[in-house]
């Protein structure tokens, strides 16, 4: 009888341990959700967006001027901003088109990845007010 109740409270024990970690397994990792969380989303996706500017300017400079500025994140990273430099106006309609695609191809699985999702964010490039490239899931157009 005694081997019986302990068997049954190990068994118990062990159900309860699987189930705890089941539980945490399926949640959302510490510190994901919330307002700290999409802050700290964002501040790792601008820092790996600014590293991907620093090497699409190494790969696509023209000169000394250089071809993307600075990026900016929008929408809780679901939009990313890059500000076009004086070197834009230098490159070829193809060599724009090598660097959109150049810039989407790392950025969007980085965010994919990121943000735990399939889905794509738009990238905009932009000189000024003016809109001069487009990336998202549907559309893609340089100017």
């Amino acid at each position: 009888m005694g081997k019986k109740v302990v068997i049954l409270v190990l068994g118990g024990a062990l159900l309860v341990a699987l189930v705890v970690t089941m539980v945490r397994i399926s949640g959302p990792a510490a510190g994901s959700a919330g307002d700290q969380g999409i802050q700290k989303r964002e501040s790792e996706l601008g820092e790996k967006a600014g590293a991907i500017v620093k090497a699409a300017n190494k790969i696509f400079s023209a000169g000394e001027a250089p071809v993307l500025i600075d990026s900016s994140l929008r929408f809780e990273g679901e939009v990313l901003r890059v500000h076009v430099g004086p070197g834009w106006d230098l490159l070829a309609r193809n060599r724009r088109s090598a660097l959109v695609d150049f810039v989407s191809s790392r950025y969007v699985p980085i965010w994919q990845d990121e943000m735990k999702s399939h889905r794509e964010p738009a990238i905009v490039f932009r000189e000024g007010v003016r809109r001069v490239a487009l990336h998202t899931a549907i559309d893609r157009w340089v100017r």
